[in-house]
């Protein structure tokens, strides 16, 4: 089978290595698995589609997405076209004969046009437990929900997002203090043996077709906003701490305190007894080395914290650099502020 891989993230790149070192471009990469105890499944990865280069940091130098920047030090043919359903990508597409092409967090919407390409088809790596939280964020919605489980979906791709028959689905459990970007990489790197299964079953039944989902059963995942990175410590210990962990590393969490905007870079929920004063009110844990923070409902414990134009420290370092440690508290509300800026 001729096979295109399409993403973009670090995180997919899991998957992708994987498929590197069991198909023929297994060359170019270092294997993990011996070859003569593994069964050939006959594939052939012929390309790999990424977005494009993108202006990074303050110098604005362009950079690749890391899944173009793995294929090309693999020399792997890489396409990264600005738009997916340009007639010039669909011909450069549609010239390397693909059987399957496999989309994981790619980024952009596949057109009919795209979809007839592949002579078996396009299937997709979607890390929820489908039809639960169709869309781009399914991992950052399950946590702001609080699951403690979650999957990985194998599908079919079709035109309405997210919604085609389910090849293969497992789960897995959602450890308590992981965030987005952890638990993301962590099921990307289960999808990879999870794929080749796949794509064994794919090449040997031409007939498959996958359990169709449950449409009246979908929900569907909320667009995340840098905004939404701002605390409210009116809100619930449980919420407070289910938003951080949600939206770690993008667009992270932050708080006011004394006009100055300070990112919360680790936290968790507080077990032990609770602090007293108004919402937002911290106060210095010495047996924990974490800063105490008042909620609407409970308390929550930081133990990093990256003040505005400072470096990434733990809360010691912080409380200690602190001039008036008196009945402070972060303003209430960071929203009040805007994004951040």
């Amino acid at each position: 089978m001729r096979i295109i891989f399409m993403g973009s993230p670090a995180e997919v790149v899991a998957p992708l290595r994987l498929l590197c070192e069991r198909a023929s471009a297994s060359k170019l990469v270092d294997r993990t698995v011996d070859a003569s105890t593994e069964e050939s499944l006959g594939l052939e990865l012929v390309g790999v589609v990424s977005q494009p280069a993108r202006p990074s940091g303050r110098g604005g130098r362009l950079e690749d997405p890391p899944v173009a920047t793995f294929a090309k030090a693999h020399q792997i043919k890489c396409l990264q076209p600005e738009k997916a359903r340009s007639p010039e990508f669909l011909a450069d597409l549609a010239a390397l004969k693909p059987d399957i092409i496999i989309t994981a967090a790619y980024g952009q919407i596949l057109s009919d046009a795209f979809l007839a390409i592949p002579r078996i088809g396009t299937i997709n790596i979607h890390p929820s437990r489908l039809p639960e939280y169709r869309g781009a964020t399914p991992v950052p919605a399950a946590l702001l929900d609080g699951l403690t489980t979650t999957a990985v979906t194998i599908l079919f791709t079709i035109k309405p997002l997210d919604a085609g028959n389910i090849i293969v689905q497992k789960d897995f459990a959602i450890e308590s203090t992981e965030t987005s970007g952890q638990l993301t990489a962590r099921l990307f790197e289960a999808s990879g043996i999870m794929l080749l299964g796949v794509l064994k079953k794919l090449a040997t039944d031409f007939e498959y077709n996958g359990t169709p989902q449950e449409d009246a059963k979908a929900t569907f995942c909320k667009k995340i906003t840098k905004d939404m990175g701002a605390i409210d410590w009116s809100e619930s210990a449980q919420t407070i701490v289910n938003r951080y962990r949600a939206f770690e590393p993008w667009p992270g969490s932050w708080t006011i305190l004394a006009e100055r905007r300070v990112s919360i870079t680790e936290m968790r929920p507080h077990l032990m007894a609770p602090a007293s004063g108004p919402f937002g009110a911290i106060h210095f844990d010495k047996p924990s080395r974490s800063l105490i923070v008042q909620c609407g409902q409970g308390t929550v414990s930081i133990m990093r914290l990256k003040p505005s134009g400072g470096k990434d420290m733990d809360a010691a370092s912080f409380w200690n650099g602190l001039k008036e440690k008196t009945n402070i508290a972060f303003e209430i509300s960071a929203k009040n502020h805007g994004s951040g800026q």
